[in-house]
Parts: C-alpha cells; structure tokens; sequence
C-alpha cells in the first residue's frame, strides 16, 4: 500500500500550542487520529484547543514537559504512551533566538540546543524503543520534524540557532537510514509563514526575495504535513517550504 491510512492512529505533536502545532492538531484530528498535544507553560491554550477538537467530534488530549528537563521529556512520553500506542511523532516545539557572536550567552546557546535538537532526539529513541514489538506492515510508525530554511541558508546573526537546525537535518537523513524500514523520518523546512511577527516594511523586504510573492500559508504547511505522512516510499527527505527564497 503507498498510502498510510490515517484514521484510528495516534499522534504526539510537541509545541501544539504554537503557530503552526495548533493548526495541525486540528487537521489530523479531522483526519481520524488521535491528536495529543504537548505544551510547555501554555496550559490554558492547550486545554482549548482540546476542547475545540472534542466539540468538532474527534479525539484529543494535552501533556505538558519542559524540553530542557530530560525528565520532563521522559515522562511526557510516558503519559502519552499511557493514552494510547503513538504511531506518529511530530515535533514542531522549538525556540527562536538571535545570538550575535559577540553577545554569546551559555545559557541561551544550551536552550536552543536542548529544545530544538536534544529533546526531539531524545523523543525519537523513545518512540522508537515503544515500537520494537509492534506487529504490522512497515512502516509502522513515522517521525516529522520541522527544521528551518535557514538550516540550508543561514543568516547572521542566528549562528546557533542555524546550526542546530541543520543539525536535526543532518540527523533526519542519518536516523532515516538507521530506522528503516520499520519508521520512516522526514522534515519540513519552512520559511516566513502569514501571520510573521513583522513590521511592514519588514515584510516589504522580505516579500521582494521570494519567488512566489508571498509568504506561505498554513493550509500549505498541512497539505505539506499530510504529503508526507501518507506516502510510505519517503523517508530521509527534508522538503523545502520557501516559495523559492533560498535560490
């Protein structure tokens, strides 16, 4: 079978809270999954959008961790696995920081490291461990990760920031290799998406470097999300979500 069937599975969605985690919390659950949603400090949008799935007639359920407590991490996973057996893993949590080399700050470089690279390995050794005796055709279960168009073209200023995030895109291609066949490992590498926290003549400046014309909509991110997990012949792909600004 080419395509994964959706309905009746299970996934986990860190930063489900954010931008683009909200939005695609809601889609799968349209789609027939189970969405369990993490958050970090947002516990009263999180139990929202909850409500807001249950009332549309589809399933979900809120876990909170702080990615920067390998603890935390660990047990996140474990009341999610106590929920129901995750088949999907989406990891969309991640922390933006601009870090000038001359302004370097530890414990800044560690939060971008820990959040944006160690916890979602941390949750893929994890999610693979829980599926060692799962019966079934491959794959039986699939990792999506959101990386940046800025870990193919960096930017000054955001050194760390653009190194971790090709760090986790190095780490897709590697994990897809070593989890195959039973999981395949993808990512999205977005650009600006609507809704940017930009001044206007940011977004002018911006706007004028992108092929397209425009910045990237969400139902572009979801029909991106829903490419990926339905197609079983891809894995170790980071699939470039720009409108064409890094050419």
């Amino acid at each position: 079978m080419a395509f994964m069937e959706l309905k009746g599975k299970t996934v986990l969605i860190t930063g489900a809270t954010g931008k683009i985690g909200r939005v695609l919390a809601a889609a799968l659950a349209v789609e027939g999954m189970y969405s369990i949603c993490h958050f970090h400090k947002q516990k009263q949008k999180a139990l929202a959008l909850v409500r807001q799935i249950e009332q549309q007639g589809y399933r979900a359920a809120a876990v909170q961790a702080d990615f920067q407590e390998e603890t935390q991490v660990r047990e996140m996973f474990r009341q999610a696995q106590s929920m129901a057996p995750i088949d999907l893993l989406i990891h969309t949590a991640g922390l933006f920081s601009k870090t000038p080399i001359e302004e370097g700050s530890v414990c800044s470089e560690r939060a971008l490291l820990g959040v944006n690279l160690m916890a979602p390995l941390l949750l893929t050794h994890l999610f693979f461990d829980s599926l060692k005796n799962r019966q079934g055709p491959n794959p039986v279960g699939k990792i999506l990760y959101f990386t940046d168009a800025a870990a193919m073209r960096p930017w000054k200023k955001y050194s760390v920031y653009c190194a971790v995030k090709a760090g986790l895109s190095a780490a897709v291609k590697s994990l897809a290799k070593e989890m195959a066949p039973s999981v395949t490992v993808n990512a999205i590498a977005p650009g600006i998406i609507e809704g940017a926290d930009l001044t206007f003549r940011e977004k002018e400046r911006q706007m004028a470097k992108i092929p397209m014309g425009r910045f990237g909509t969400l139902d572009e991110v979801i029909l991106s999300v829903l490419f990926l997990l339905k197609n079983d012949y891809i894995t170790g792909h980071v699939l470039l979500l720009d409108g064409g600004r890094i050419l």
